[in-house]
């Protein structure tokens, strides 16, 4: 073992140790309810996905044609355009070849995924470096397009098949990331083991959505039903709570004079694209993170015979989910 590898491991020890010293302090009923949650949450989202995720984006080229809102016609343009490149980069990721290529233009004799075990792991890691702040990136653009898509004032777009679009991009993006780190420490993504942390990362993607997803469409509600109005009304105030938020702090800002609802309602798309990408970039950053925690923990413990963390162990052994979500 190299003196990196020596390092690598004490460090990974330590990361993983933390990770059981965090769990111990939930409880088991919340555990569980945890881990429901996000299985729920998973099975709910693929399902809307694969009701519309073939026909959006063709209707969303659509709505870019006849938006009734021209300022938003650069926003369905550019989610179209983003949209591709998330296919793009899903084929990409997930193609093997890539990381083959990687090493042999280094010049180092690697003709299989195999081949790439047997090298050093700061050979590897050379590969991974800056993945958690490329995909950091990525996801704070790919929310903040989402989540400026949820505004467009036109029911086939709105927030409902925007929050659906986002989910799905973030279910494959999920899983083509930590496929790709599969592959750049010379596992298999078919093998069971590595299967089932690319199961896990996946419904990790899913743990954040709720919340975001209600921000969102409680902010596209609010810009709809705030649109033409020059008056506020109770009702607004309280069918539209998050918008009437808003109402109060531009107030406080503005030295207590009266908001218009145009004002308060152009501060809607801003909660909207803040929540979308403040969570998208955590989650594409965090599986990024533990995708390589894990791979890395995997092929030392391949590698040299040793043993696995107790919590690794038992998340193979009873389909519990990896806890993260720090920023080691």
């Amino acid at each position: 073992m190299s003196s990196y590898e020596r390092a690598r491991w004490d460090e990974l020890q330590s990361h993983w140790g933390e990770k059981v010293a965090r769990r111990q302090l939930m409880s088991p009923r919340f555990r569980a309810a945890l881990g429901t949650a996000a299985l729920a949450s998973k099975d709910t989202a693929s399902k809307a996905g694969r009701a519309v995720s073939e026909v959006t984006p063709d209707r969303v080229k659509e709505v870019a044609r006849h938006a009734l809102d021209a300022a938003l016609v650069p926003t369905v343009k550019g989610v179209v355009h983003l949209l591709e490149l998330i296919n793009d980069w899903v084929v990409e990721l997930t193609d093997q070849q890539a990381v083959i290529d990687h090493h042999q233009n280094k010049g180092r004799d690697v003709t299989c995924l195999k081949d790439l075990k047997e090298l050093d792991l700061q050979l590897l890691e050379e590969f991974t470096e800056g993945m958690v702040l490329r995909w950091r990136t990525l996801g704070a653009a790919q929310g903040a397009s989402f989540g400026a898509l949820a505004m467009i004032p036109v029911p086939v777009v709105g927030s409902l098949a925007a929050i659906t679009l986002d989910m799905v991009a973030m279910q494959a993006l999920s899983g083509a990331i930590a496929t790709r780190i599969c592959y750049a420490y010379g596992f298999d993504a078919g093998d069971p083991a590595m299967r089932h942390m690319i199961d896990r990362m996946v419904v990790r993607a899913y743990r954040n959505q709720g919340p975001k997803a209600g921000t969102v469409k409680s902010a596209g509600a609010a810009f709809s039903a705030a649109k033409g109005r020059i008056n506020w009304s109770q009702k607004l105030r309280e069918d539209h709570r998050l918008m009437a938020a808003v109402e109060k702090l531009m107030k406080q800002m503005g030295g207590g004079g009266r908001v218009p609802v145009k004002n308060a309602r152009m501060g809607m798309p801003l909660i909207a694209i803040f929540a979308g990408a403040g969570t998208n970039a955590h989650v594409l950053g965090d599986i990024a993170k533990q995708a390589r925690h894990y791979g890395a923990t995997m092929l030392l413990a391949e590698k040299y015979g040793l043993e696995l963390p107790p919590n690794l162990r038992q998340d193979l052994d009873t389909e519990e989910p990896i806890e993260g979500g720090d920023e080691r």
